[in-house]
């Protein structure tokens, strides 16, 4: 029995490690009722320059953006990968998702942003970056089988992986840097760690597939997603000029939010065994580290021996001695 075969019972699971990432997401619960941001409002209206403001505004539309229209994958992955286990593990996932938009809506609304989020949606690079976040919803393969993986790489890789962390990564950069909105930059930590575990959720049903149907990863797939993982970036770095707003501060600007996107998605790929695409200006992501050293200490779950480790709830970051 496959991946794509139906199982009608529930036992054997013949994928156990849907467990480890199930108990990881079970062990992380969190809502949007955990914050009252009224600290965060106060920073929003006193604390920051005009243009502070204004790239904050501009990231949380980013975000809303894709946490409330795009997300809808996870609820049907037993409809397409017929196994009990990984229906159950498509349901907590999908619940998450839930979690994200009814929190990015709440957030929206209590910063009094909801007209601006409607307006900023009118937007080319926004409305662009929504077309090529939806590119897994178009057929391109007869093959059933084939389709769902591309559907599914292009999903895990761009969609979860990629699309948000830019934003991410300015909210937590403000909070760390600047010393404001701490209720907001740890709803983002607590979907940040999220999406980094929805990743890799999807890469290790991508390489399952791959051990099972190593046919479907012809050069013709391999060269259609080299394509798509451009196309990705042109759209992400246009919403990073439009959102940076020509800031250029130790750590935090236009350009080292590009080289930082492009390795994710070099990353990405090698996630699920394909090539990187872009060379990558280390020295512009030097100032990141702080960045992947957090998620990496809050995300610390042992997959390749089995063993589940809850991701953290705290707002604690790890030394790279610290993690090694």
């Amino acid at each position: 029995m496959s991946i794509f075969d139906e199982q009608t019972s529930r036992k054997p699971n013949l994928y156990p490690w849907t467990e480890m990432f199930i108990q990881s997401m079970h062990n992380g619960f969190w809502t949007d009722k955990e914050f009252d941001f009224k600290s965060d409002i106060h920073n929003f209206k006193t604390s920051l320059t005009d243009q502070e403001r204004e790239i904050i505004v501009r990231t949380l539309s980013a975000i809303g953006q894709i946490e409330v229209a795009v997300k809808t994958f996870w609820a049907k992955l037993g409809e397409n990968l017929p196994h009990p286990s990984l229906q159950d593990l498509g349901y907590v996932m999908a619940n998450t998702e839930v979690i994200h938009n009814n929190a990015y809506e709440r957030l929206l609304s209590v910063l009094e942003m909801e007209d601006i989020f409607e307006e900023n949606l009118k937007l080319d690079w926004i409305q662009g970056r929504v077309k090529y976040l939806k590119k897994y919803t178009h057929r391109f393969y007869k093959d059933s089988k084939k389709q769902y993986l591309y559907a599914l790489i292009l999903f895990t890789l761009f969609v979860e992986n990629v699309s948000l962390f830019s934003q991410f990564y300015v909210i937590n950069w403000f909070a760390r840097f600047k010393n404001v909105l701490k209720d907001t930059d740890q709803q983002v930590k607590y979907t940040r760690n999220e999406e980094d575990i929805h990743a890799k959720v999807g890469a290790r049903i991508i390489n399952t597939i791959r051990a099972e149907y190593p046919d479907l990863f012809d050069q013709e797939l391999m060269d259609r997603i080299a394509h798509e993982a451009e196309q990705a970036y042109v759209a992400e770095a246009k919403i990073i000029d439009w959102m940076v707003n020509g800031i250029d501060e130790e750590g935090l600007s236009a350009d080292i939010l590009k080289e930082f996107v492009k390795n994710r998605i070099n990353e990405s790929l090698d996630m699920i065994g394909f090539n990187p695409v872009f060379d990558v200006d280390k020295s512009k992501l030097s100032p990141t580290i702080w960045f992947d050293e957090e998620l990496l200490g809050d995300n610390m779950t042992d997959f390749f021996h089995g063993r589940p480790v809850e991701y953290s709830k705290k707002d604690k970051s790890f030394s790279e001695d610290e993690l090694f």
